[in-house]
């Protein structure tokens, strides 16, 4: 593919909402853009697609004039959704792992739980592959100290 004919709009985006932060991703660039979310501003989610695409333009054209070949584009869809709910912290997903967090971590580390990582370095878990993980090692879930 000739590098005059990638364009920034083929490079997937992933677009996240978590914890009030609305972050935008590309993570063929490693390049994110992260603002505090206005969920009555329906404006703000295109508004930041518009400056990760023209950044990553810039991007594109640097890489052109410098003959180096920018990174191809990953084969995921252009823009992805991942929505708050779907994500817990590590502290809940030890709850219903009835585990400390340290294990969660540990896990995590070992390739046993997948997680993304915070703008600030925290780990997110998907709750429905945080409950997949429990019913593949346990046959039923133990009820916490304390709870009926």
């Amino acid at each position: 593919m000739n590098n005059k004919q990638i364009r920034p709009e083929a490079y997937p985006l992933i677009i996240q909402v978590l914890h009030n932060h609305l972050m935008i991703y590309s993570p063929d660039f490693n390049y994110r853009v992260v603002e505090t979310w206005r969920p009555d501003d329906i404006g703000q989610t295109e508004m930041l697609v518009l400056k990760v695409r023209k950044e990553l333009s810039n991007r594109i054209q640097l890489s052109i004039n410098r003959n180096t070949p920018p990174p191809l584009p990953s084969p995921h869809s252009s823009l992805r959704l991942v929505e708050d709910q779907d994500w817990i912290s590590t502290r809940d997903a030890a709850r219903l792992l009835q585990v400390s967090e340290e294990t969660v971590r540990r896990l995590s580390d070992q390739g046993g739980l997948a997680c993304r990582l915070t703008p600030g370095g925290h780990r997110r878990f998907i709750r429905k592959s945080v409950t997949d993980y429990l019913k593949q090692t346990h046959d039923l879930p133990r009820p916490l100290e304390g709870e009926a």
